[in-house]
């Protein structure tokens, strides 16, 4: 599997935890909103402030709550049109309970906005504004219905989603350390519990539906950056809290005074942050010192790897040398073969395959280019008296002396061959002399032969020549016969000339 693939598959598969995580966290809260409109409806206490001494979850906060919740699920579905409309529409209800709710305060006026539900047990509150969702309610409330409508800058989406974490984490604290300073504002502006729980889920739903965010990538990074703020955000609060909760047990119990707590938090406090600090430095070294080893492993691998490299190019230099000469050698064979399969082994001259094949060409040319033609036919006379009186090595003789005579009479462009035991053709086309000339000079080319030293056994020519124009041009074998019957013509003759003498 390829590098890139891998990351694909890592992408979408954190995408799809991101997925599964923001759905939770607004099923989660929508629950919580629909369970308070039921504790209203039916009025159920438990439901609508869960301890006695805890203020309530007005209906406003409910409803508002409810549509964010719905908007987040719709955020987490494959995106449509219609879907992103759907999820601008529910931040902007948000923004529009809210923000009416904010102006409420700052301008200290009554629009009718606390109690619109039709809720009676709202009117027994004991409260200055009874229904109204208090100020921090309603500033989470915006800021969680702007972080919906602006999802296409994700940054300006997460920076409302950690406002509204950090203001529902406050009053959290507060109610876990009975600090109400952290989650009210006067005496008629209280968060309720469950609210600042809810509005804790849905920022961290909404953090968690923006995959692309800088934030969430840093969180789910692979990297030595991510590790250490995985570690930190997981082990962090829940220390704090924990030692803070312990201690403010320890104080109630009336073990030691408030600044005692406080020295001994601080202490207890630096304490485990170091252990933890220790603890990640050191899973950090063991990234590192694997990192390195797999450095070291992949380097050695590199040069085990440029060995073979070059020790296999070496052989495939060699196998391609070999390889060269033997193609080498096979052309050669086959030139040979083909030299062969063309050439008369006696005597080296054109066989009767390649003469054809040469014929016809030089032919075809001569008719082409207007040029005239000499056509030989030449026998070798008492070939059998030879071989009978003197054996077939005598005979071969003869036939080599007969072949060096015509290439001697011959110009080297005309293609002389042996086409029988006995008989040879020579072909030239584009030439000024006479027939006769030239079988006079075979002749004469002859009787040297059989005067020289060289000669063991004399040699006699019979001689058939045509000359054609190119007009007069008959096909090859009829040019053959024609000049084959002036030979046997000239052997007879010959024949004759000797019996009278």
């Amino acid at each position: 599997m390829s590098v890139g693939l891998v990351l694909e598959v890592d992408e979408a598969r954190r995408v799809d935890q991101f997925r599964r995580f923001t759905r939770l966290m607004a099923g989660v809260v929508m629950g919580i909103a629909l369970a308070v409109l039921i504790g209203w409806q039916f009025d159920l206490p438990i439901l609508t402030r869960v301890l006695p001494i805890w203020v309530v979850m007005v209906p406003n906060t409910s409803v508002g709550l409810a549509v964010l919740s719905a908007g987040l699920w719709c955020s987490s579905l494959k995106p449509s049109t219609s879907l992103l409309l759907l999820v601008r529409l529910t931040g902007g209800v948000g923004i529009l309970l809210g923000g009416l709710t904010l102006l409420e305060y700052f301008a200290q006026i009554d629009i009718g906005l606390d109690l619109l539900l039709p809720f009676e047990h709202q009117q027994s509150l004991s409260m200055k504004f009874p229904g109204r969702m208090a100020f921090a309610t309603a500033l989470c409330l915006l800021l969680c219905g702007m972080a919906l409508v602006l999802r296409n800058s994700p940054r300006l989406s997460q920076m409302c989603s950690v406002t509204s974490l950090f203001i529902s984490l406050m009053a959290i604290i507060g109610y876990c350390f009975g600090v109400s300073a952290l989650y009210s504002v006067g005496m008629y502006s209280v968060v309720a519990a469950h609210t600042a729980l809810a509005l804790l889920l849905l920022s961290a739903g909404q953090l968690a539906s923006l995959p692309n965010s800088k934030l969430i990538e840093l969180l789910t990074a692979k990297s030595a950056g991510g590790t250490i703020a995985r570690s930190l955000l997981l082990r962090i609060p829940l220390i704090v809290l924990g030692i803070g909760s312990i201690l403010l047990v320890g104080e109630q119990l009336g073990y030691y005074e408030g600044r005692f707590s406080l020295a001994l938090m601080a202490t207890l406090s630096i304490s485990t942050l170091v252990a933890v600090i220790l603890q990640i430095a050191g899973k950090l070294h063991h990234i590192d010192h694997a990192r390195e080893y797999s450095q070291q492993s992949l380097a050695a691998l590199n040069t085990q790897l440029e060995q073979r490299v070059i020790e296999r190019t070496a052989e495939l230099k060699t196998a391609n040398a070999k390889l060269t000469k033997e193609v080498e050698l096979r052309i050669e064979i086959e030139d040979e073969s083909r030299r062969l399969s063309l050439t008369d082994e006696l005597t080296g001259l054109h066989n009767r395959r390649s003469f054809f094949l040469l014929a016809e060409q030089m032919l075809r040319n001569s008719r082409r280019n207007g040029l005239p033609c000499l056509l030989f036919f030449v026998d070798l006379d008492g070939l059998k008296k030879i071989n009978d009186a003197h054996g077939h090595e005598a005979g071969d003789l003869a036939i080599m002396a007969c072949a060096q005579v015509l290439k001697a009479a011959f110009r080297e462009n005309d293609v002389v061959a042996r086409i029988g035991g006995d008989e040879f053709v020579a072909l030239a086309v584009d030439i000024c002399e006479p027939t006769e000339l030239i079988s006079e000079r075979i002749r004469t080319l002859v009787d040297e032969f059989n005067n020289s030293d060289h000669c063991r056994y004399p040699i006699g020519l019979s001689i058939g020549a045509i000359c054609c124009s190119p007009q007069e041009l008959k096909p090859l074998a009829e040019l053959l016969a024609n000049a084959d019957a002036l030979m046997y013509a000239d052997k007879q003759q010959r024949k004759q000339a000797r019996q009278t003498t």
